[in-house]
């Protein structure tokens, strides 16, 4: 379409200029005022003729331009839609993921509390010891062991994005910046879902299809219009061929132009 459509309008707008020439030659000589041909004489003339013959190849191009401009309108709709499929899809999967790491920095602060309370029990048990607090020191060790074990199960509660690491005085790192690089690198993804969603489904390619979609949208307003001018051309030449002899070369000229008109518009289409 994009080379069919140009290059047809060119020979039209070719064929416009020829019949413009011929009917110039014809004003020069005979400017008299005269009535529209009848039927019988405009058969003979090959004038006439040849503008029926614009008007009927004005009318295929035109039609040819309208499935051009759907064809386009249709690219324009399945981009869209193809963008509105990747954000829903890209935000199902960030939000699971968020709620993951949102989760694991609770857990730890969680396990943070009983790893600390852990350490801090030994280190009394360990004091207590030295003082020969035998007593004391057993139930602190005592204490610290049922810190451990809460430890050990609030350890396998993380669903995805585990702690990084224990730190001193049994603080417990959780690397918000390090899970978040993982978040996009290997997400924690259901069967089904895409695991590179978060990286090729970011809104820069949702924007990047969007905008694909309207210049396809703007291409096609362009198709319209390109169209509006070549029904403008047709009702000028129908005037032309219908008016008084002596005055059809104006409406020619306004045919002609209007055929220009559309050449210009299409070609910058199929150029873009």
């Amino acid at each position: 379409m994009q080379v069919v459509v140009p290059v047809a309008l060119a020979l039209l707008c070719a064929w416009g200029l020829h019949l413009l020439r011929l009917e110039w030659k014809r004003f020069a000589v005979d400017k008299k005022p005269a009535p529209a041909p009848t039927p019988e004489e405009a058969s003979l003339e090959r004038w006439s003729a040849g503008v029926v013959m614009l008007v009927a190849g004005l009318s295929i191009v035109g039609a040819v331009m309208a499935f051009w401009a759907s064809g386009k309108f249709s690219d324009a709709n399945d981009l869209s839609q193809q963008a509105v499929q990747e954000v829903t899809q890209y935000q199902t999967i960030k939000g699971e993921q968020d709620g993951y790491l949102s989760f694991g920095e609770r857990l730890t602060e969680s396990l943070q509390e009983e790893s600390v309370a852990e350490s801090s029990a030994f280190s009394q048990a360990a004091a207590a010891w030295s003082g020969g607090q035998y007593a004391q020191a057993e139930a602190l060790e005592a204490r610290a062991r049922v810190a451990a074990a809460g430890q050990r199960a609030l350890a396998g509660g993380y669903l995805c994005y585990w702690m990084t690491t224990f730190g001193p005085g049994g603080s417990v790192v959780y690397n918000v910046s390090q899970q978040q690089v993982l978040e996009a690198e290997r997400p924690c993804t259901w069967a089904g879902q895409d695991d590179t969603a978060l990286r090729t489904l970011a809104n820069g390619q949702a924007n990047s299809l969007e905008s694909a979609a309207e210049t396809d949208r703007s291409h096609a307003e362009d198709i319209v219009l390109a169209g509006a001018f070549l029904i403008l051309a047709v009702f000028f030449m129908t005037i032309s061929y219908l008016g008084r002899k002596h005055r059809r070369l104006l409406p020619l000229t306004a045919g002609v132009g209007a055929m220009a008109l559309a050449l210009g518009v299409s070609t910058a289409v199929a150029l873009a």
